[in-house]
């Protein structure tokens, strides 16, 4: 049944990639601006999503699930770090591929694609979870994610790259955090319009997948054999290792089934857009992204099969 309702979901989201595919093929929407849409998807569409999923889901925690599933997050994403820091070189040898394949493993598409999914299989309330894995998201990417980026010039650890930390994913992550932790209530005026917000982000985000397959010479994506290797990996070995480690624990179903959800993610959009910004060549990335994105279709009501 969970199988099923996956794979009728992600065939859903397919279709909104294929929407933003036929506006830029047709030009609705040029290269350039696309930009433009990358940069509201950073700035103000995911923090919104973020803040969002917590706050209008917040009463409905289970303290005992809250736990696991924060425990599993920080394991998944510490372990995809380490994986890549060990696989990347395998992939390729050129050193801004090699930052690339580390953060094309370490962050997964666990928000545009998760919430949508956990939403349609457990219902809104689970949407909390779910958030527990963007607000990591976030705070690792926009840590450790630009330290990688920003390490090519040789200034990791420089006062510039504590700053760039600052920024709207980690404060919002970090203002989302305080209202949940401590209860602040939020006014329907406030969280009405950004949960509007919020709302924008996931179709925004598949459709910016479909803007770069409309820009993208196929022969490079879809002929590089790396990348099918490199979405196996992704999104069949590890999330099915992953499934099979998290059924030695005593843990809920749905704590299990949400996790092996998120470790099935595909690539996530967010790399090849800061990558962009930080002048590190981002191409392998935006193929990986339509790859995996595409696989995942598949790929997922398979690893739902092992819940």
């Amino acid at each position: 049944m969970i199988m099923e309702i996956v794979f009728w979901q992600m065939l859903t989201l397919f279709v909104i990639i294929v929407v933003g595919l036929i506006c830029g093929r047709t030009r609705v929407i040029t290269e350039s601006e696309t930009k433009g849409i990358s940069g509201l998807i950073i700035n103000v569409f995911n923090p919104a999503l973020v803040f969002s999923s917590v706050i209008n889901n917040r009463g409905r925690v289970q303290d005992n699930m809250l736990q696991s599933i924060t425990l599993i997050a920080i394991a998944m994403f510490a372990g995809l770090i380490l994986i890549g820091i060990i696989t990347a070189g395998l992939f390729s040898k050129e050193r801004d591929e090699q930052i690339m394949y580390k953060l094309m493993l370490a962050f997964p598409n666990v928000g545009y694609i998760g919430i949508p999914l956990i939403n349609s299989i457990y219902g809104p309330s689970a949407t909390i979870y779910v958030a527990i894995f963007i607000l990591l998201f976030n705070i690792v990417i926009y840590t450790y994610g630009i330290a990688l980026l920003k390490g090519k010039t040789g200034k990791r650890f420089s006062s510039e790259n504590l700053k760039s930390i600052l920024n709207m994913g980690t404060i919002s992550c970090l203002v989302t955090l305080l209202f949940f932790i401590f209860g602040i209530p939020v006014p329907e005026i406030v969280k009405t319009p950004i949960t509007y917000l919020g709302n924008c982000a996931t179709p925004l985000a598949l459709m910016s997948v479909g803007f770069s397959l409309a820009n993208a010479k196929f022969p490079d994506v879809f002929l590089d054999k790396r990348l099918y290797l490199f979405s196996a990996f992704k999104l069949l070995l590890l999330p099915a290792i992953g499934v099979l480690l998290l059924k030695l624990f005593s843990l809920p179903e749905q704590v299990i089934g949400i996790s092996a959800i998120m470790f099935a993610m595909p690539t996530g959009n967010l790399p090849v857009i800061l990558a962009n910004r930080y002048d590190v060549n981002s191409d392998i990335c935006s193929s990986a992204i339509i790859i995996t994105t595409l696989l995942s279709v598949l790929t997922i009501p398979l690893i739902a099969g092992l819940i």
